[in-house]
């Protein structure tokens, strides 16, 4: 006997709502679509020197969390992982203040000569957070941003790379448990913590796309080289204590291998166990407090010259409430 068939009509009006709220919901999450120029193309011409401008907020802030603020602090300490010779935020800041440019908004309306002027950068990074939201209510929790962000080239003025995104963090009916929902609840009613999530993943999803300039400076300067780097995290895979991460690096043989946990855990060692292929682990402690990093491998040759490269597909996500 096969299952009847269920017309639209007899599908409760609540479950039609679910449905349909949820498609909305998840419409704005996924894929980061950078669009590149083609100046960026072009290798010789690829910019070294990054600032990364203070970000603006279009909509009021509310809960004073200042979202702007924590996604250009989060942006800026993915962005340090990529091939780019990166000025400090604090001295970007002081420089925009000393010059008397204390008004975000006007900033970024500056031209590209006043910007390299005051700077001294080959290129900026602007951003403009067009929404930042945070939701917590019945069975249901989210919190999103959607940005404009893009690279401007100060010494053409061109913009070599640009996106729009809307990446939200969510949780709700469709969660595995309901002790699950309650957490991401709780989670969520940090507002702090919670907007750093959504940023760190969009973050993440940023990265994957914009371009990497480390590999067309080898002519001038021989970084170590890593082709690949692979481990055994799966998206939405939460660690709990106990659980080991392996990391699988390949590159230049003959090396020193290391990598890192985000900024939290460093100089975790990799064994050279074959000629360009280096290996090794980390295994989650109960007393390990983070909720989620980058997976960062280094190469270190005996001249102290490194090569980075993150692993792309996932962060490592801890779940916290099994650690402690």
């Amino acid at each position: 006997m096969g299952y009847p068939f269920v017309s639209h009509s007899r599908i409760p009006l609540f479950l039609k709502l679910c449905i349909a709220y949820f498609g909305i919901v998840l419409a704005g999450c996924g894929t980061v679509d950078l669009e590149i120029h083609q100046g960026h193309t072009n290798s010789k011409m690829q910019p070294r020197s990054v600032a990364i401008l203070p970000f603006t907020l279009e909509d009021l802030d509310p809960e004073k969390v200042s979202p702007h603020e924590l996604f250009r602090a989060c942006f800026f300490n993915y962005f340090t992982y990529l091939g780019y010779v990166d000025m400090p935020l604090n001295t970007i800041d002081q420089k925009l203040n000393q010059a008397g440019l204390t008004d975000t908004n006007k900033i970024l309306e500056l031209s590209h000569n006043e910007l390299r002027e005051v700077l001294g950068v080959d290129a900026v990074i602007r951003g403009r957070v067009l929404s930042a939201g945070n939701f917590t209510g019945g069975i249901h929790a989210e919190t999103s941003i959607k940005a404009k962000i893009d690279m401007l080239d100060l010494r053409t003025g061109d913009i070599l790379w640009e996106t729009e995104h809307r990446e939200m963090t969510y949780s709700g009916i469709f969660s595995p448990t309901i002790v699950q929902i309650i957490q991401d609840q709780m989670d969520n009613v940090k507002v702090h913590q919670a907007y750093l999530k959504a940023a760190k993943i969009f973050s993440l999803n940023i990265m994957k796309e914009i371009p990497d300039p480390a590999d067309s400076w080898t002519e001038e300067i021989r970084l170590p080289k890593i082709t690949s780097i692979e481990t055994n995290l799966k998206p939405n895979l939460k660690l709990n204590s106990n659980d080991r991460i392996y990391v699988n690096m390949k590159g230049d043989p003959g090396l020193t291998g290391y990598f890192d946990i985000g900024s939290w855990k460093s100089n975790i060692p990799l064994k050279e166990i074959v000629p360009g292929l280096y290996t090794g682990s980390y295994t989650i402690k109960a007393s390990d407090d983070v909720s989620s990093s980058l997976i960062i491998g280094t190469l270190k040759n005996k001249n102290g010259l490194t090569g980075k490269k993150f692993y792309k597909d996932g962060m490592a996500q801890f779940n916290t409430a099994s650690t402690h």
